[in-house]
């Protein structure tokens, strides 16, 4: 064969979704603390100049700086603060409020700088909350 699965789906025709009958999906839960309503657009500026974090976009939301401002279910809070980390990595931080926004970004950082569960966990809350 010639690669590509050998004409796997060619045979398939395009389809016309009728929006009005998928069901709702939704997209955003993220809720800012208060503390997080709190600090200044400079404030937030000024730690992730800190931090070396680069915003581009409308919007962006300022960085949570602990767990409790994450707005993340119960459920998952309880299990991260199980685990003793002391406050979330900078990469989390921004990352957080972005994906469970539902806003499209792109996380770069060092390894070990928990990126995983930056894009991990709120992709739980998204996938947890469709079913």
């Amino acid at each position: 064969g010639k690669g590509g699965g050998g004409g796997m789906g060619s045979q398939l025709r395009s389809r016309e979704w009728d929006l009005s009958k998928l069901p709702v999906f939704e997209k955003n839960f993220y809720y800012e603390h208060p503390d997080v309503t709190k600090r200044s657009d400079q404030d937030a500026a000024d730690w992730r100049r800190k931090h070396e974090i680069t915003i581009k976009g409308e919007g962006v939301p300022k960085p949570c700086l602990t767990f409790e401002e994450a707005s993340m279910p119960q459920y998952v809070l309880d299990e991260v603060l199980k685990c003793g980390f002391p406050t979330p990595t900078p990469i989390q931080s921004q990352g957080w409020p972005m994906a469970l926004l539902g806003r499209d970004m792109v996380g770069i950082s060092k390894t070990g700088s928990g990126k995983t569960l930056a894009f991990l966990l709120p992709a739980m809350i998204h996938i947890n909350a469709q079913v």
